[in-house]
């Protein structure tokens, strides 16, 4: 829940940037106009203070969320695994689930890293002398931030993959075993 209010939080501020930038469509608009470069020049402390509380703001998410998936993997995952694989039971239902899990985080990983250095480049831009520069930075921090939020969401796919995994495990092993678990 909480994550959930931080996330729609933040993609109001970079919706509140991008009224700022004056952008009707990132994919439409690609070149600014007089009046655009006028209005960045005039708000640039504001957006670049918007833009660093938004990378202050993300990188705390990111860092309770890594952690938050990191546990789910070593202290669930990877424990329920090597509990089944030790007594010899078939586990590649989850085996592959968690496969696919550690990938989806280390790309988690990685496309925050290309977002946060993206958000870092654009607080850099002097957008008072060179607005065209920031706003196209604004711009790719958008897609790259896109990104991640595509990688949260397989991740938590991923996440009710195993429970459907672990749920059918156990259902089969009841099956075979006559209802006893244990």
């Amino acid at each position: 829940m909480k994550y959930r209010v931080l996330l729609v939080g933040l993609s109001l501020v970079i919706a509140i940037v991008a009224l700022f930038v004056g952008i009707r469509s990132a994919s439409a608009q690609t070149t600014l106009t007089d009046e655009q470069r006028s209005l960045i020049r005039t708000n640039c402390i504001s957006i670049k203070n918007t833009i660093n509380q938004l990378k202050v703001s993300d990188a705390l998410l990111r860092v309770n969320r890594g952690q938050v998936y990191e546990s789910m993997r070593s202290k669930l995952m990877d424990r329920f695994n090597a509990r089944l694989a030790s007594k010899d039971l078939d586990n590649r239902g989850v085996v592959v689930v968690t496969g696919s899990y550690n990938s989806a985080l280390d790309d988690f990983r990685t496309h925050y890293v290309d977002y946060e250095r993206q958000l870092t480049a654009t607080i850099r831009i002097d957008c008072t002398q060179d607005p065209d520069s920031f706003h196209a930075s604004i711009l790719q921090a958008r897609e790259k931030r896109a990104i991640v939020n595509q990688d949260v969401t397989r991740l938590h796919q991923l996440i009710d993959d195993y429970r459907n995994a672990a749920a059918d495990f156990r259902l089969n092993f009841e099956r075979v075993s006559g209802g006893g678990a244990s």
